[in-house]
């Protein structure tokens, strides 16, 4: 907030006079393409005190950014409204990797049921499983 400091001659607070001004509010305002004119004006201030801000080593040989406005409203008309941005792409394709390691993991484990049914082994894997089960019964 902008404490303003009362004007002697008059009583009021009507001045737009800062109590304080920071080194921070002017770079600010210099980005914003206020010049010292701009400052002066901003901060109802004397020439000699805005020459006397700009000798601090924060400010000085600093100038207003030039901004330059366009006369009229450019609108890019090439996007395409169900493209998706980079953001929503990438949670997609996230999405679709769970998807996919979800449904490996159910594979596997599909896999693994159906290589130990007996309903379809081979022979030799028929062979083997007999003999396993048959180890286990005997211990």
């Amino acid at each position: 907030m902008i404490e303003t400091r009362v004007n002697p001659d008059m009583g009021t607070t009507e001045a737009v006079t800062p109590q304080k001004i920071t080194t921070t509010m002017i770079i600010d305002d210099l980005e914003n393409g206020i010049g010292r004119d701009g400052i002066k004006e901003k901060y109802n201030l004397e020439g000699w005190e805005v020459t006397q801000m700009f000798k601090h080593p924060a400010l000085k040989g600093k100038k207003a950014k030039k901004i330059r406005k366009l006369s009229f409203e450019f609108v890019d008309d090439t996007i395409n409204p169900n493209q998706m941005d980079l953001e929503d792409q990438i949670k997609e394709e996230e999405d679709e990797d769970t998807y996919n390691e979800d449904k490996m993991h159910d594979a596997k484990i599909d896999n693994a049921e159906v290589k130990s049914n007996p309903e379809y082994m081979n022979e030799e894997e028929l062979t083997e499983y007999d003999q396993d089960t048959d180890d286990e019964w005997s211990q």
